[in-house]
């Protein structure tokens, strides 16, 4: 729901103009228990693109750098039934590897863009990457406002639930938006501070994770 709030800061975003509250989702039909139609994200035709080059060169772009300051990927499977263990995703290997190579703290992120096929992918998520401790996924989530206009920007966007799941380019939508927010180009939802960002990307049937740190020059 909060991200679909965001969503309607974004014109790109595929339910731009059509907010949702709780009740919509717990009334929208069961797909897969205990997943709604609601907390499954809708596919579409989308494209996205970045940029990278030296910081030499980004600094003497019009825009405030966004630089890559850890990175970590890590896989584990390829087929789900060969998983070796369904509570504790490759997430937890790869934003180890990212923080710990830019140095930085869970806390001091600004900006959260949580890879979200599923709502549940949220909260696994968010507690395979440190952010709260095993099993505190759904408090984490609740207690928070993870709008733009909140204390805990998540998806502000409107992730993928909220912009559409545009093939390769859905993921790639959250460092996007990582990217926009540091430079502070992201219209109406553009957050009053933004110099660390968490990204990650999700891939196969949580099979094989990417988590990237972004930080403002």
């Amino acid at each position: 729901v909060q991200e679909r709030f965001n969503a309607q800061a974004n014109p790109d975003a595929m339910f731009y103009g059509k907010p949702i509250d709780v009740q919509d989702v717990m009334e929208s039909r069961r797909v897969a228990d205990p997943l709604k139609l609601l907390e499954i994200v809708m596919p579409c035709f989308g494209g996205g693109g970045v940029i990278v080059t030296t910081r030499e060169r980004a600094e003497r772009t019009p825009h405030r750098p966004a630089l890559v300051t850890g990175f970590g990927e890590h896989l584990t499977h390829k087929s789900i039934t060969y998983a070796p263990d369904l509570l504790d995703t490759p997430i937890r290997v790869a934003a180890e590897k990212a923080f710990s190579m830019a140095g930085a703290d869970r806390e001091a992120v600004d900006f959260a863009g949580i890879y979200d096929c599923y709502t549940i992918t949220v909260a696994i998520t968010i507690e395979d990457a440190g952010f709260c401790a095993t099993g505190q996924g759904g408090a984490c989530i609740d207690e928070p406002d993870l709008t733009y206009e909140g204390d805990w920007p998540l998806n502000t966007h409107g992730g993928q639930l909220g912009m559409g799941q545009g093939g390769s380019a859905g993921g790639l939508s959250h460092l996007t938006e990582a990217v926009r927010q540091i430079q502070g180009r992201a219209g109406d939802r553009q957050l009053p501070k933004c110099d660390v960002a968490y990204t990650n990307g999700t891939g196969g049937m949580l099979a094989e994770q990417v988590a990237v740190i972004l930080e403002g020059a």
